[in-house]
């Protein structure tokens, strides 16, 4: 499955935007083992926003709750640049609102399996440039 998924995501370029930082560092690890280079993390939506706008990037990997703020503008300024994203949330989707609410949603405590799946289906079709 490694080599499935490092054949897919090498050389993407993922945003990872999470607030908490052992998590961000657990989901960092996982992602650059696949061949992704992470941009990021970072914790707030200005954070995440000025990335987006300096940045190339392939796709996202989005808390929603980011120390009492919602993760919605980076998910509007990501579907305005048409680029794909995951969230990740202990959530429930009726919770999620706007541009995070038909987003591929993963439950925390992220499981790497899934995590994978999401991910590479985010690019099925597609070849990094």
């Amino acid at each position: 499955m490694i080599d499935d998924l490092r054949r897919v995501l090498s050389d993407r370029r993922i945003l990872l935007v999470e607030d908490e930082s052992l998590i961000a560092m657990d989901i960092q690890d996982i992602v650059e083992n696949w061949g992704c280079t992470v941009l990021g993390p970072v914790a707030t939506s200005d954070a995440a926003l000025d990335l987006i706008a300096s940045n190339s990037l392939d796709a996202a990997i989005l808390d929603v709750n980011l120390r009492g703020e919602t993760s919605e503008p980076i998910a509007s300024a990501l579907r305005e640049q048409q680029r794909p994203f995951i969230v990740m949330t202990a959530y429930e989707r009726s919770h999620l609102t706007g541009a995070l609410r038909d987003a591929p949603l993963l439950s925390k405590p992220v499981d790497e399996q899934k995590l994978g799946q999401e991910l590479s289906a985010l690019f099925e079709g597609t070849s990094t440039s």
